[in-house]
């Protein structure tokens, strides 16, 4: 076995992926300004933009789905390179079209070719990393996909003054970029030593379909992460219709993304001393906590100092819940499936991209944005209450999945 650089405690096989993820994130805005380039550029009504969007979370759904199964059986670098490519001519089909019918068709094949990768990436930080190191991995993959948040709206904002369709332009030829990165990267860790599992016959398939979907804590802790997910893409569905309506313009909902991300930039990495001595069900249960008074206070928010305030709460709590959220299910899953595992519960993650702006959109459109942050704020109460209830199952289940594989070395 070849001896690795180690930088930050982390070797070079995934730092060459953190790179990569890193680039791609500072051109990925499209999603974001979707909604706003439907109502503004395209003039659609507000139902219609919600169901629009949704096509691509019901496209993130099928990449998902197959995604993390696929990486277990032929690889992860095949799930990732095909991912990217796909994406960027899918964008670009996007940009050139008007109809509704046809835009949503575009993005359902949009969702599915982006949302392809990510489980995969998950499943390969796992296969390199020791799990006494995971977390710190996974803060740090999310740090560097909320340092390009926070960049990307900013590149995004200008493009917009220029061409709507310079945006969708600028994230294809990211894309583009990135897989060629991926794919030298790719052929030279072919020669260090990973615990990557190898390609395997189609029956494992199966057996980790069986495995994952009669994992009862493993389904229990995704069903309380999906109320989350539906809450959280509020901020890109709900959040600037809303602004709009109280008579709040493109630049301020621009700030407030970049407040979001430069804050889990500025406080991710300094956090993760703290997470580490707390627990990953501790963590869990404490951003929830802090996210739901967020919300609540966006219930009241009447001017951009208010939905400001909120922003920055919400902010905090997200530190502890996605990242560390990633990190237990990488600890639930067996080596032999973990690309399953990560593909159910980015699932459930894709679900609540198709669903958020539909319900998002219905609830401003008939009862107003107050009442769409009221519920959110009780169901992240639910959600917190329910992470504490279920985390003695959860900490069997984990340290079930770890004796596992001590006793397969």
């Amino acid at each position: 076995m070849k001896k690795q650089r180690m930088i930050f405690g982390l070797s070079l096989l995934y730092w060459g992926l953190w790179l990569a993820i890193l680039i791609l994130w500072m051109g990925r805005f499209v999603t974001s300004f979707l909604s706003i380039y439907l109502v503004s550029a395209l003039h659609l009504g507000e139902g219609v933009v919600g169901a629009v969007v949704a096509m691509y979370g019901f496209g993130a759904i099928i990449g998902c789905l197959f995604g993390g199964a696929l990486s277990d059986r032929f690889g992860r670098q095949s799930m990732i390179i095909i991912g990217e490519i796909g994406a960027a001519a899918a964008l670009l089909v996007v940009s050139v079209l008007a109809d509704p019918v046809a835009l949503g068709a575009a993005l359902f094949v949009y969702g599915a070719f982006a949302s392809l990768p990510s489980p995969a990436i998950a499943a390969y930080i796992a296969d390199v990393v020791p799990p006494k190191r995971q977390q710190r991995a996974y803060v740090l993959q999310s740090w560097a996909i909320n340092f390009g948040y926070a960049i990307g709206p900013i590149v995004a904002n200008q493009l917009i003054k220029i061409s709507y369709s310079l945006m969708f332009y600028v994230e294809a030829a990211v894309m583009i970029a990135v897989t060629i990165l991926l794919i030298v990267f790719f052929r030279e860790v072919r020669h260090l030593t990973t615990s990557a599992p190898a390609a395997r016959p189609e029956g494992a398939m199966s057996r980790n379909w069986r495995r994952v979907l009669t994992d009862t804590p493993f389904l229990g802790f995704s069903l309380l992460m999906f109320g989350y997910f539906l809450v959280y893409f509020q901020s890109t569905s709900g959040l600037p219709i809303a602004m709009t309506d109280l008579g709040l313009g493109l630049g301020d909902y621009s700030v407030l993304l970049t407040i979001n991300g430069g804050m889990l930039c500025l406080l991710q990495i300094p956090a993760m001393k703290l997470f580490a001595r707390m627990g990953n069900s501790r963590v869990l249960v404490m951003g929830l906590a802090v996210t739901a008074i967020g919300y609540a206070v966006q219930a009241v928010a009447h001017s951009w100092g208010g939905f400001a305030l909120a922003v920055v709460l919400w902010t905090l709590g997200e530190l502890g819940t996605f990242p560390i959220a990633t990190t237990t299910v990488a600890a639930m899953a067996p080596a032999t499936a973990r690309g399953t595992y990560q593909g159910v519960y980015n699932v459930v993650w894709s679900v609540s991209i198709a669903l958020a702006p539909l319900i998002g959109g219905g609830v401003i459109g008939g009862f107003g944005g107050r009442m769409l942050w009221i519920a959110c704020t009780v169901v992240l109460v639910g959600v917190t209450v329910g992470l504490r209830v279920t985390k003695g199952s959860r900490d069997a289940a984990m340290a079930a999945a770890m004796g596992a594989e001590d006793d397969s070395q």
